[in-house]
Formats: C-alpha cells, sequence, structure tokens
C-alpha cells in the first residue's frame, strides 16, 4: 500500500454532506496514521471540523465565489501527494486534472437516481477510498468529539442544573423545502407527550430559518420546552445534541450532525430516501413514507402549498413517532395510550 503523507479532501457542501463525509477522514487517518489530512469546505463548517474531529489536521475555507485560478493556487499550496475529491462537480474535476503529478487522485461517483436501492451517501463516499484503505473502521462515527465544550456550553444554559433528560427536536428544514417538514400539529403533541416523561426537556433545536417556528412553540409551552432555534452557532448546536439522548428530525443538517456525535436519530422520512441520507446507523428508528412520495427529488410537494409540509411525510402519525421514542427511551404504556387517543380525536 502506498504511504500518503499529505491528504487533501475536497467537499465544498452543505453540513448534511460534510458530517456524511467524515468517516472519509476517519478511513484515512486509521490507514494513515502519519499524514496530515486537510479539509477543504465552507468555512462556516471549520468550527465543527477543528478541534472537535481529530482525523483533521488542517482545515481550508473554500470561496464559493472564487474563479478557477485562484481555486487552482489554493490546491497547488497544499502540495498534496492524494487528493480525495468527494464533491462531484465540475470544479472538483478541473482540479483534478490539473493536479501535480506526483498527486494520486481518487473521487465518488453519485448514485443514478433512478437506482432502486440507492447506496447510502455514506459508504458512497467510503467506496472513493476502498482502493487506497487496506481497512475501514468500525464504527464509522462517531466522527465528531465535542464533550468538553458540550459541559461548558451546558452550564451556560441550564446553570448547574445540568441533570434532565434532554430530547433534541427540529420541527423546521429551512425554507428551501419546506414539504421535507413534519406538520406542526405533530410536533405541538410531541411535545406534550414529552413533557409527561420524568425528567424530561424538549429541546428545540434549528437555524435562522425557523426562528418563528420556534417562538411559537416556546410561547404554547412556555417552560416546558427550551427553545434553542437560532440562538446557536454550529459548535454549540453539535455541544447541545451530544447532550441529548435521542433527536427526532427530518433530513437536516443537524440530524447528521447528531449522528456524527453518535446520538440516535429518528428521522422522519418523506420526499428525501434514508437510503440515501437517512441518519446513518438508525435505520430501525426511521420512519420513511418516501414510497408514496410522487414528488421525489422536486422542490416543492405537488400536492400541498408552498410553505406546507409535503402530503406524504404528512401521513406520518404521532404514535409512529412515539413508538420510536420507546425503542430508545423505554415504554410508557398509559402515555402512548393517552397521546394516541388524543391524535386520533384531533
Amino acid at each position: 500500500m502506498t504511504a500518503f503523507a499529505n491528504i487533501l479532501i475536497f467537499q465544498p457542501a452543505a453540513i448534511g454532506d460534510v458530517m456524511l463525509a467524515t468517516p472519509v477522514a476517519k478511513a484515512l487517518k486509521h490507514n494513515f496514521p502519519g499524514a496530515k489530512i486537510t479539509f477543504w469546505g465552507h468555512a462556516s463548517l471549520r468550527q465543527l471540523l477543528v478541534g472537535f474531529c481529530p482525523y483533521i489536521d488542517e482545515y481550508i475555507d473554500y470561496d464559493r465565489q472564487a474563479g478557477l485560478i485562484a481555486l487552482l493556487k489554493t490546491f497547488w499550496s497544499v502540495n498534496c501527494d492524494l487528493f480525495v475529491d468527494l464533491s462531484n462537480s465540475k470544479k472538483g474535476m478541473f482540479l483534478s486534472a490539473f493536479a501535480p503529478g506526483n498527486t494520486r487522485i481518487v473521487a465518488y461517483k453519485k448514485q443514478s437516481q433512478n437506482a432502486v436501492d440507492k447506496m447510502h451517501a455514506v459508504e458512497n463516499f467510503l467506496a472513493a477510498v476502498d482502493k487506497v484503505c487496506e481497512e475501514i473502521p468500525e464504527p464509522l462515527f462517531p466522527t465528531i468529539f465535542p464533550e468538553v465544550f458540550a459541559e461548558e456550553v451546558l452550564v451556560d444554559i441550564f446553570g448547574e442544573d445540568k441533570n434532565k433528560l434532554l430530547i433534541g427536536l427540529v420541527p423546521g428544514v429551512g425554507k428551501h423545502r419546506p414539504h421535507r417538514s413534519w406538520i406542526q400539529d405533530g410536533w405541538r403533541y410531541l411535545i406534550s407527550a414529552l413533557n409527561e416523561r420524568p425528567n424530561c426537556l424538549p429541546v428545540l433545536i434549528g437555524g435562522a430559518d425557523e426562528i418563528k417556528l420556534g417562538t411559537r412553540l416556546e410561547e404554547e409551552f412556555s417552560g416546558k420546552c427550551l427553545n434553542l432555534i437560532g440562538k446557536l452557532d454550529l459548535s454549540q448546536t453539535a455541544a447541545i445534541l451530544d447532550r441529548c439522548s435521542v433527536v427526532v428530525s427530518g433530513d437536516t443538517g443537524p440530524a447528521h450532525i447528531a449522528v456524527a456525535v453518535g446520538i440516535p436519530v429518528i428521522g422522519l422520512y418523506g420526499p428525501t430516501n434514508p437510503k440515501r441520507s437517512g441518519p446513518y446507523g438508525c435505520e430501525n428508528l426511521v420512519i420513511d413514507q418516501s414510497n408514496v412520495c410522487q414528488c421525489e427529488n422536486s422542490k416543492f410537494c405537488l400536492f400541498a402549498k408552498e410553505e406546507e409540509s409535503g402530503e406524504c411525510i404528512s401521513r406520518i402519525m404521532l404514535p409512529e413517532v412515539l413508538d420510536k421514542l420507546n425503542q430508545v427511551l423505554g415504554p410508557i404504556p398509559e402515555l402512548q395510550t393517552q397521546f394516541t387517543e388524543e391524535w386520533r380525536s384531533s
């Protein structure tokens, strides 16, 4: 096996895909422990991968507005002997075409959308390095370790009362694809159900696009849920997720951060296929309606208004979510019956 000394991983995607790509860095560090591994991605993700991910030694901020010559100069300055292109982009192919002669190139190939059983993104990314790695370490996750920082964050938020059972809820999915979100009444009933569990605190997590939603839920459940939507940076988000017992989310960046820190995720899926982008390793916790979705890969549901949940994901029922929570937290049968009856009568 060739011994690489200077490895560059190129993945300028959003949060989710970058978290799903972190096992590649883990595999490379496992096989080449003496190599310097540099990650080239968006500046916003630096805080997650520098310090929290022990498999990455250096980070380069990707400038989306940079021209090809500027990108090429950055690429050459690294002087890598292994270039791992996880972008499946024209820019990645351009860089590969002009790589120095001593640089070996490996890249992943995106699976066809028409494939019946799509390869999960994690496995797809790892397939790029299978010819240079003799062994893929198990388990693949966790890859992000914010434990020490998490203690600081929890003290800042909770003071000395840090013993609550935290349940992470990600009720929004961003403004661009609202059809991926579960119905708001679902989240309301779920918070009510969690409030009946002893010492349990639902924690709302999300970005700036969901601030109004978080405020509405916070006002409705005054003191009975913690609204952190739009109040945390990514490193703080990872720290809070690291202290949750379980996370409930649609296809979102925070869901994949939770997987990266090693927390089980109950995935609520409709228009996107969890076989490709579900919470990795949590397949038994996914509630999947993608098989009835007629709008897969579309930006909006064809059967709902643009700002509403998609028709397919709206079919997910509260009892299904409570069943998954019981798998992780242990059942409370009388609670299950109570909220199932209320849901059906609403």
